[in-house]
């Protein structure tokens, strides 16, 4: 169970196209926070950052489609479906404008695809170490084995993230035991973290497995990093979007962004800027209570 349980927390299914997605809902206050997660993760990374919120601010976020409780929903998949979703969210709620859109990794490329296409439903981005490219876009409708490349590129950053969707685990104290000795999670364990391994279990004993749908991923993948569409979207983007850089990366290492790449791409982005998130990489910048409070505070900040 979650260190503290807000009382304002709940999940309702919202309908999509081929399906139906699980959305919850922390708070009940006028600004409203969409919060789109990473490539194999769900609503449940944003716990932390709910009760760092509070209830004066309404913080929205899906299980994205292929991922958690919407794994069952079919493709399309890549970054134009799951921002046409957000807009799906967004009309089932009767939202307008979503005041502020939060992107953690994958989420952050979703949250300038959404803010590109529908300025009009979007207000500030703030991306979480994620949603601008780390490598050139590359051709790989042209080569073969695109999906095989694609997942031995990507294996090599994800580490476990993506070996994990191939495994099965006999109980979630087995599952908790894979991740626990995750280099950049174990000096951050907490209750947060269990509990979000707990949701993203699926099937039965002796043969549960993570919730990720490997097909969602790799189509994903491919239209995160091998295609123009992300970068042609954050040219279009109007700002202000503000980008927070975990210092370490998936594994606890080396960063995804250098300061030097945010300061260049950055050139490009209408109302863009940057900060370091101290002492974080790419998943305790969520996952952390510094994390989630830095998280918070810049999202408060953009509220106004």
């Amino acid at each position: 169970m979650a260190e503290r349980q807000s009382p304002s927390y709940r999940v309702e299914e919202v309908p999509v196209e081929g399906g139906a997605l699980a959305v919850a809902q922390w708070g009940s206050g006028e600004p409203v926070v969409l919060a789109l997660h990473g490539i194999t993760a769900s609503h449940r990374e944003f716990a932390m950052l709910a009760d760092a919120l509070g209830e004066e601010v309404r913080l929205i976020a899906p299980d994205l489609r292929g991922r958690g409780r919407s794994n069952g929903v079919p493709g399309p998949w890549g970054m134009r479906a799951h921002a046409r979703d957000m807009i799906a969210v967004l009309d089932h709620f009767g939202i307008a404008r979503a005041d502020v859109v939060l992107g953690h990794s994958m989420g952050g490329f979703i949250t300038a695809v959404l803010a590109a296409e529908r300025p009009d439903r979007c207000g500030s981005a703030l991306l979480v170490d994620g949603g601008l490219p780390i490598m050139p876009a590359l051709p790989l409708h042209r080569l073969p084995f695109g999906d095989w490349m694609i997942e031995k590129v990507v294996g090599k950053v994800l580490g476990p993230a993506l070996e994990r969707l191939d495994m099965t685990f006999e109980s979630a104290e087995a599952y908790r035991a894979y991740w626990r000795d995750h280099p950049a999670l174990r000096a951050d364990w907490s209750s947060y973290v269990e509990d979000y391994l707990d949701y993203d279990l699926v099937g039965e004993a002796p043969r549960l497995r993570a919730s990720t749908t490997k097909r969602a991923l790799l189509e994903d993948i491919r239209t995160q990093l091998f295609e123009d569409l992300v970068p042609g979207s954050l040219r279009r983007m109007r700002g202000p979007v503000r980008f927070l850089r975990a210092p370490r990366g998936l594994k606890d290492d080396r960063p995804l962004y250098s300061p030097g790449r945010l300061r260049r791409i950055g050139r490009r982005i209408a109302g863009f800027s940057f900060a370091d998130v101290a002492d974080v990489n790419h998943y305790t910048i969520i996952f952390a209570t510094r994390g989630a409070a830095a998280v918070a505070d810049e999202a408060r900040a953009l509220l106004g």
